[in-house]
């Protein structure tokens, strides 16, 4: 039996795991994907989080929180951070996926140069 969705694609984001679940396909992960980045098994674990079937842990929240770059009062109660720009996420997760210093180092120094020229 096929699944009816109901909400024609839309995420609820006036709930923590509507939050969660609208952070993860923002950032284009899969549930697995997401799991594994968080170092759970499986993706039940993300499943029950986005329908709010399990509650959050402090721990929990951290690991969103540095995932995403937005403040845990966010996830919890859905005030808009100053910093939800997707650019600049996208920019914070390339930035953070470097492996090495010696890459990361260029990478800061072509950053800090835009920043010179748009003065």
């Amino acid at each position: 039996m096929k699944k009816v969705n109901r909400n024609n694609g839309a995420i609820d984001v006036t709930t923590v795991g509507g939050r969660i679940k609208k952070l993860r396909t923002d950032a284009g992960y899969t549930q697995e994907e997401f799991a594994a980045r968080l170092q759970l098994e499986g993706k039940s674990g993300i499943s029950n989080y986005e329908n709010n079937s399990r509650g959050v842990s402090a721990e929990m929240f951290t690991q969103l929180s540095r995932l995403f770059h937005v403040s845990a009062y966010y996830i919890l109660n859905g005030e808009t951070p100053d910093n939800l720009d997707t650019i600049v996420n996208e920019a914070i997760e390339i930035l953070n996926n470097l492996k090495t210093d010696k890459a990361k180092q260029p990478a800061l120094a072509m950053l800090r140069q835009i920043k010179i020229i748009e003065g």
